[in-house]
């Protein structure tokens, strides 16, 4: 895997390596007030109209940044895989209670109008297609995007997610008691939630051998809990087995992992699960490890996407410094959890964990190659 990295995220990672969570915009839910992470930035404006969405913008802007054009392939090798989780859905939301519906309207809402739009702006011809599988459909998108060129179906494909702020999805979580009305606070277990976030992150990866400084997707594993539509299963076994897929397939030992970027929402059910995932896979040699919501808030299917990213800059600065955005206190009984913002060395190989409603779970290892 590829990446090409503009500055957004190089300051994105400066900031989070010196604890700078920004001030974050409030949206009314249930007659609370409750902060989400909004971007700021000008976004670009699609063309078609089919495209007209807040997601399309983010990814987008994030498609602009791309270096496809360097890389010498013809439009039908190159594939688009992305995850989204609200798509349209905003959109057709107004556009229902404005009415009559149109044609266009009904594209919005599909998941698939997100790669399509990325597939449309770069001009490609290969596969295009969205995963749309909750919380990690990003991370099951960059999986996806590795098994097209290891198939030989596609020479690159451009990958990653995007999701925008969406009131749909905030009043779900809300219904399920899982929005918190301060900044969240993974892994304190104190009975909070999440914080909705939006944004996007684009990757191109490719067939061709890695060179130095190359940031490599080096392992991955997928699995499911099959335990409950919205609720993990407490032991964490299927979240452990995919991080045990991701370092078997990477050929290496849990002690050579850097860094993990947790999924850590802030809910107790999912952080107890991933707690007691990792201490199953890493026992008590657990490596530094944090959850960036706090920062980013939870951008849901573009969240796998977003925190990768983080996790390539990190890589790329050549730096033992670390996140310092989750709370330095151990819960109790897990003693052994590293959350320590500094690494013993540079960090050469990253973590990254995203786990779904449904029990769906993605682990995959970023590493670079010098």
């Amino acid at each position: 895997m590829l990446c090409h990295l503009d500055d957004t995220p190089i300051g994105v990672l400066n900031a989070l390596q010196n604890g700078k969570t920004p001030n974050m915009d409030t949206e009314v839910v249930g007659g609370n007030e409750v902060p989400v992470a909004r971007v700021h930035r000008l976004m670009p404006t699609p063309k078609n109209p089919i495209f007209a969405t807040r997601t399309n913008a983010l990814v987008q802007y994030c498609a602009e940044r791309l270096l496809i054009p360097r890389l010498n392939v013809t439009p039908e090798r190159i594939g688009v895989v992305l995850g989204s989780s609200n798509a349209g859905i905003e959109e057709f939301h107004s556009a229902y209670r404005d009415g009559p519906l149109a044609e266009e309207d009904w594209q919005r809402l599909e998941p698939g109008n997100v790669s399509a739009s990325v597939a449309d702006f770069l001009g490609v011809r290969g596969p295009v297609y969205t995963i749309s599988t909750a919380c990690s459909s990003a991370g099951k998108a960059l999986v996806a995007a590795a098994r097209l060129l290891e198939a030989d179906v596609c020479d690159v494909v451009v990958a990653g997610g995007g999701d925008a702020l969406c009131r749909f999805a905030l009043e779900g979580f809300h219904a399920l008691k899982l929005i918190d009305t301060e900044r969240c606070e993974p892994f304190m277990i104190n009975g909070g939630g999440i914080n909705h976030g939006e944004g996007a992150a684009l990757f191109v990866l490719t067939r061709r051998p890695a060179r130095r400084g190359d940031i490599i997707l080096s392992g991955y594993g997928e699995t499911s809990d099959a335990h409950h539509t919205t609720t993990p299963d407490p032991s964490g076994t299927q979240a452990a087995r995919a991080m045990q897929q991701a370092l078997y397939m990477a050929g290496i030992q849990p002690t050579d992992v850097d860094y993990i970027n947790m999924h850590g929402t802030g809910t107790d059910a999912n952080d107890t699960m991933e707690l007691n995932a990792l201490i199953t896979v890493f026992g008590t040699a657990c490596p530094p490890c944090s959850s960036t919501k706090p920062f980013t808030g939870h951008c849901l299917g573009a969240a796998g996407a977003v925190e990768a990213a983080i996790c390539v800059a990190l890589l790329q600065a050549d730096t033992d410094k670390l996140p310092q955005v989750t709370p330095f206190a151990t819960p109790g009984g897990y003693k052994f959890i590293n959350f320590c913002a500094k690494a013993s060395r540079p960090v050469r190989c990253c973590m990254s964990n995203s786990f779904a409603f449904g029990g769906n779970n993605v682990s995959i290892l970023l590493t670079r190659y010098d």
